[in-house]
C-alpha cells in the first residue's frame, strides 16, 4: 500500500522481490513509479519516519472525572513522513551510516480510538516522567499486536502513535487508527471493546518471560522509530491504569476539538 511505500521504495533503499536484491535508483513521486538496480549489497536500509495525528473531531467518550481519563473515538487527519534511513551491515547489523531524505509528506483521514489522561495520573500509577515515553510506546505496539481479538484485522492494516504531550489533548496521548482512508471500523470495535482488548493486552505483556520486551510482545516489526524507546514494564503500569479508570469512565458528549 501506498502508506508503506515510501518506507521501502525512498532512494537508496534495499528493496527485495522475490528473494532478489534491488537498490532504488530513484522514486518518482509524481508519477509514483521507482527504478530500481539490480545488487547484492552487504547492507541492508531501515527508513526512520515520523508520524503526526491530528484529532478533527470527537463521535463517542467514555470520561472517567477521578483520574481525568477520556478513552475516545473519532476521525483524524495522520501525517506520515520518511524522514532518513540508515544502512546497517548485514552480518552484524551495525549502523554503517544515516542518509536524511527530502520526500513528501502523505496524509490519512480516518478513524482512531485513544486514550489521554495527564501525566501525574501515570505518576501516580508507579512510572516516572522519564519513563512516560517507552511506556506509552510499548503500551501503543502492544494494542496494536492485539488487536485483532476485538477487531479481526492484521496489525499491519492499523498504526499508531504514542505522545507525552500531544497538542491537541495537551496530555500524554495514545492513537491506534486504521491504516485505511476514511477507515474500515477497527478503530471503532477496539473503543467498542476497550475492557478487553486494554486487559489483554496488559496480560500478555505480563506473560511474556522476555526480560525487556520481544516481537512477541512491544516490539513492533513495523516501528518507524526503531523501537526506541520501549519500557515493557512500564506499559504494564500503563494499561493497568487504563483497564481501572476504564470501570469508572462514564459515557459523556465528546468535547469538540476546534
Amino acid at each position: 500500500g501506498s502508506e508503506q511505500a515510501h518506507s521501502q521504495t525512498h532512494p537508496g533503499a534495499v528493496y527485495v522481490h522475490q528473494g532478489r536484491t534491488w537498490v532504488v535508483d530513484d522514486l518518482d513521486e509524481d508519477h509514483a513509479t521507482v527504478v530500481v538496480l539490480r545488487a547484492e549489497p552487504e547492507y541492508f536500509t531501515q527508513a526512520r519516519d515520523v508520524t503526526d495525528v491530528e484529532i478533527l473531531t470527537e463521535d463517542a467518550r467514555i470520561y472517567s472525572a477521578d483520574d481525568q481519563f477520556a478513552w475516545v473515538h473519532g476521525p483524524v487527519k495522520v501525517t506520515n513522513q520518511v524522514v532518513s534511513y540508515q544502512r546497517k551491515d548485514i552480518a552484524s547489523g551495525q549502523v554503517i551510516d544515516e542518509e536524511p531524505l527530502d520526500l513528501s509528506a502523505r496524509e490519512l483521514f480516518t478513524q482512531a480510538v485513544w486514550f489521554t489522561a495527564p501525566s501525574e495520573q501515570f505518576v501516580t500509577a508507579g512510572l516516572t516522567t522519564d519513563r512516560l515515553p517507552g511506556a506509552l510506546h510499548a503500551a501503543e505496539h502492544a494494542m496494536i499486536g492485539m488487536m485483532p481479538l476485538v477487531a479481526s484485522n492484521d496489525r499491519w492494516d492499523i498504526g499508531g502513535v504514542s505522545l507525552v504531550l500531544h497538542p491537541d489533548t495537551e496530555a500524554p496521548t495514545v492513537f491506534v487508527y486504521d491504516g485505511y482512508p476514511g477507515g474500515v471500523g477497527f478503530a471503532t470495535r477496539g473503543f467498542s471493546h476497550a475492557a478487553t482488548w486494554v486487559i489483554a493486552t496488559m496480560e500478555a505483556i505480563e506473560n511474556c518471560g522476555c526480560p525487556d520486551g520481544c516481537p512477541s510482545c512491544v516490539q513492533s516489526p513495523k516501528c518507524g522509530n526503531r523501537n526506541s524507546p520501549l519500557d515493557k514494564a512500564g506499559a504494564v503500569l500503563v494499561l493497568r491504569f487504563v483497564a481501572e479508570a476504564l470501570t469508572r469512565a462514564v459515557s459523556v458528549p465528546p468535547e469538540m476539538q476546534q
